[in-house]
């Protein structure tokens, strides 16, 4: 190498040595950091993968502490929610030791009632106090607040928002429609004679319990209704009476030529059918004129005559072809084929007479064995234990056991299909939880309720996401004395002045009254309890898992991505650090080669 001014060797050994530093500078970046990507420019795709990444990290742990935070709040409310119901068994059981009056005295009595209307004041005080970091959460403020009109407030006896999670709208409407309405268990008894032929023993059934009746012989309608009623506190079965109609059906027809003779077929002298129900006698023709005659039975005795005009031509022809009469009565009668019928003269087309129901021409009453309330749960048994005791399907004999079953309410809450229980519909989605429990009066199909949420709750962000999906809206309703209890009466009516207090026991006030109170108001705690149970168990702590899980997974997949591997970048840093050695040794090689050519000059 001969010429000076250009020392291509030593460019080349420079650039060499500035790569190895870098690669040397990038290693120790990398282990002293512990990253790969420190900046933009280490990896530009990889960055943006991590950020988002990172935010959604950032994201999940704020929810998982959401979620711990969420869990405390429902754990605070519990924890009061079991001292209202320690308090209530303690009210249960001063209330059961009050009302053996016989063994107590006024002054004992009085002294319970006293311990009684302290424990109401307990509960009372820990609905108003128990908070959450300042915020009260039994006294009514985490209840839904609900808006409904005067017509749909009527139809109903309850409805209960739990949850709803409003989403980008204030408010939220509710619609729940009867599909199929919800029945009582009933059986009917009949009684043509009014009494029994001779002495019978019957249990009576239903959901309360059962017990056994001693029935005299002539024993009448309203002995056996009084018998059943006397135990209803037992059995939860009411008896109610009824008098049956007599009805006559006859045909009218002027002509000489087309009568029609109607001619009762009947084997018994009556035959059992609700009351007020309508009854349709017409020509169904597939051609010609008909004729249709409507009435109503009502709730009494008398004779009522229904009279169908046959349609004729100007010479007393039948002109309806091809039709029939049908007499229709919706009742809970065994279908008898009671009327014959026969045809006189010269006519067109067939006349045929048909009984869907029957209709009976003597006058007497029914007993009806009734559940106290609607749904599948309620049941009435009629078992005839000694004795002859008519019901409706036949069972009369000894050891023979009659029973009917009620049905729940079927309907759909917007839209959606709910579960029934009697007269109660409940609608559980991701987003609602809601109950519409509808009156006795109300219960028709095709019948709707509407309410409109316009807000309160409590909103827990649990998610990662801002929106319905994350979120979960509980509502806590009041738990104090003037909202616990049901439909026999508020928790607060067992206090002194009350009107249901131990004092008060007696005909006007039943002592079973008094424990039907704290029963519900028991049931309605303890229901509320479960709730946010549940709440806490199937939706924070699992939530709480499913993002644990998440946020291993996703850290996992970023570290993957920014995390140094000190194993390989130990490997890079020391053949960093060879590379700038040599590099170094042979720039300084370089630089000193063109020296060489001063041996030329001699």
């Amino acid at each position: 190498m001969t010429r000076i001014n250009t020392n291509v060797a030593s460019i080349r050994g420079l650039r060499s040595l500035n790569k190895s530093t870098s690669l040397l500078d990038q290693s120790l970046t990398r282990l002293s950091t512990g990253l790969k990507i420190n900046s933009g420019k280490d990896n530009p795709s990889g960055l943006i993968a991590s950020e988002t990444l990172r935010s959604q990290v950032s994201a999940i742990e704020q929810s998982i502490k959401n979620s711990n935070r969420a869990s405390n709040v429902i754990a605070t409310a519990d924890s009061a929610l079991g001292e209202v119901t320690n308090l209530l068994n303690q009210v249960r059981g001063l209330v059961q030791e009050g009302l053996n009056e016989g063994a107590l005295s006024s002054d004992e009595i009085a002294a319970n009632q006293l311990q009684i209307d302290t424990a109401l004041s307990a509960i009372n005080r820990i609905s108003a106090n128990t908070s959450f970091a300042g915020d009260k959460l039994i006294d009514g403020s985490k209840a839904f607040r609900t808006q409904a009109s005067a017509v749909d407030s009527a139809k109903l006896s309850d409805f209960q928002v739990n949850e709803a999670v409003f989403g980008s709208s204030s408010t939220i409407t509710l619609d729940a429609t009867i599909v199929t309405a919800a029945t009582q268990a009933s059986l009917d008894y009949s009684a043509v004679s009014g009494g029994l032929a001779s002495a019978t023993t019957i249990e009576v059934g239903g959901a309360s319990g059962s017990q056994v009746l001693f029935l005299g012989a002539s024993s009448s309608l309203d002995n056996v209704r009084d018998a059943v009623n006397g135990v209803t506190d037992i059995t939860g079965v009411t008896a109610t009476k009824t008098n049956k109609v007599a009805s006559n059906l006859s045909f009218n027809n002027a002509a000489t030529n087309s009568g029609l003779t109607f001619t009762d077929a009947r084997t018994s002298d009556s035959i059992l059918g609700d009351t007020g129900q309508n009854i349709r006698v017409e020509f169904a023709a597939a051609n010609g004129p008909n004729s249709v005659a409507g009435i109503t039975f009502n709730n009494s005795n008398t004779d009522i005559n229904i009279i169908v005009q046959v349609a004729s031509d100007a010479n007393n022809a039948i002109t309806s072809t091809a039709t029939s009469i049908k007499a229709l009565l919706d009742g809970n009668a065994d279908t008898n084929a009671l009327i014959t019928t026969a045809q006189e003269g010269d006519g067109t087309g067939v006349v045929e007479v048909e009984a869907a129901a029957a209709l009976s021409g003597g006058t007497s009453a029914y007993l009806t064995f009734s559940a106290s309330n609607y749904g599948s749960d309620e049941f009435v048994d009629v078992n005839v234990l000694s004795g002859t005791f008519d019901t409706v399907d036949n069972v009369t004999d000894a050891n023979a056991l009659s029973r009917d079953i009620g049905s729940d309410i079927v309907a759909r809450i917007n839209g959606q299909v709910a579960q029934g229980s009697g007269l109660q519909a409940n609608l559980r989605s991701q987003q609602l939880d809601a109950s519409f429990s509808f009156t006795a009066a109300a219960n028709t199909a095709s019948n709707t309720a509407s309410l409109t949420i316009t807000g309160g709750g409590s909103l827990f962000q649990i998610g990662q996401d801002v929106s319905a999906a994350g979120q979960v809206g509980i509502g806590i309703e009041a738990v104090n004395t003037a909202r616990l209890g049901g439909v026999s009466g508020k928790l607060f009516e067992l206090g002194s002045g009350g009107g249901k207090s131990l004092l008060d026991v007696g005909p006007a006030v039943p002592g079973a009254d008094l424990v039907n109170i704290i029963e519900e108001a028991v049931n309605r705690v303890s229901t509320l309890r479960g709730r946010l149970g549940a709440i806490q168990k199937n939706v924070i702590e699992t939530n709480v898992s499913s993002l644990g899980v998440a946020l291993e997974n996703i850290s996992e997949a970023r570290s993957q991505i920014v995390d140094t591997d000190f194993a390989v970048e130990t490997a890079n840093l020391t053949k960093a650090q060879i590379l700038n050695q040599a590099g170094i040794s042979v720039l300084s090689i370089a630089n000193q080669n063109p020296q060489q050519v001063l041996s030329l000059l001699g």
